[in-house]
């Protein structure tokens, strides 16, 4: 693992061959870890690889050893698409304001009223919020992978999902 630490910045610094040795060894790890999780899409796998490289880069005197550098790096990528897929969120959701909404039948309007109340309200909720309330609820992910995507841990994250739901608990309350 020391290596790994020189080998890093030793990039950072712009060595050549340590660049070299990065991409030649690291890069078709971090590759196939992105490009499984973004459902084989060269072009969105080689843009977060980019920028998860970027991001190495710029961090590697934050590296310390603790782990190998492919898991340095994969960590780093996890973060990347957790962006990447927040950011299909958001434009998803922009999308679907765009379409012609069919017919609703009278049974439904309550239904379709009161989930758009929701959404306003979580939209005033801060994005910290938003997004683990999303995670838990509308991805179905368990706390333990919230909290790794997070960076915290298991007891943070039950913390702020409970924050985070009486705030939106709030936001409900005051809409009414």
């Amino acid at each position: 693992m020391v290596d790994d630490v020189a080998w890093v910045r030793a990039a950072a610094r712009g060595d050549a061959a340590a660049v070299r040795r990065l991409l030649d060894e690291a890069g078709p790890v971090v590759y196939g870890y992105v490009h499984a999780r973004v459902g084989g899409n060269d072009e969105v796998a080689a843009d977060i690889v980019q920028d998860t490289f970027l991001e190495a880069v710029r961090g590697a005197a934050g590296f310390r050893g603790d782990s190998a550098a492919t898991t340095w790096l994969c960590a780093i990528a996890s973060r990347r698409l957790a962006r990447h897929y927040e950011r299909e969120r958001r434009q998803a959701e922009a999308r679907r304001g765009l379409h012609a909404q069919p017919a609703i039948e009278e049974r439904d309007v309550e239904h379709v009223e009161e989930r758009d109340r929701v959404v306003r309200a979580l939209g005033r909720l801060s994005g910290l919020h938003r997004q683990v309330l999303v995670m838990k609820y509308l991805d179905g992910r368990a706390v333990a992978d919230i909290a790794n995507e997070l960076g915290r841990t298991r007891v943070q994250v039950q913390s702020l999902l409970q924050r985070a739901r009486d705030h939106l608990r709030q936001e409900l309350e005051v809409a009414s």
